[in-house]
């Protein structure tokens, strides 16, 4: 009886690791260069802080399944760490509006722009701080609200 539990433990975890593994390969595999063509508004080759807020919009707005202007921690699991949440969280509401997510992407934005001119290129954007910007947009299972 013993045996046939443990057995069926380890073939449980099995599943559940086959699972989460494709939602690590998909945040991976994001793609810099089509992220820049569809955020480019004046087709410079680099995003702008305003271009990447009109991401960063849509990207809130996406999140917001029930249109109340504020994300919980749980609607923003896997897009903000909770450090992140808890700095921006500033009213201690337990939640953030747009403006305090956009906070976080001004934020991270500056992290991001090395050379100080205002815009991102890709090479930027692939960089540790740039990719940590990127993860705002990535596409990961959330909860189901």
């Amino acid at each position: 009886m013993f045996l046939l539990r443990f057995c069926l433990g380890i073939l449980a975890f099995g599943a559940i690791s086959a699972i989460a593994i494709p939602t690590q390969v998909q945040a991976e595999r994001f793609n810099v260069e089509a992220f820049i063509q569809q955020w480019d508004a004046d087709h410079d080759g680099t995003l702008s802080l305003d271009e990447v807020k009109k991401a960063a919009t849509a990207r809130f707005e996406a999140l917001d399944r029930r249109h109340k202007g504020i994300l919980t921690r749980t609607q923003l699991a896997g897009v903000l760490t909770f450090q992140q949440f808890r700095e921006t969280n500033t009213d201690k509401q337990r939640t953030l509006d747009l403006n305090e997510f956009l906070s976080v992407v001004e934020k991270l934005f500056r992290a991001a722009d090395k050379d100080n001119d205002g815009t991102l290129d890709k090479k930027e954007l692939e960089s540790s701080a740039g990719k940590a910007l990127l993860r705002l947009f990535a596409v990961k299972q959330g909860p189901l609200l």
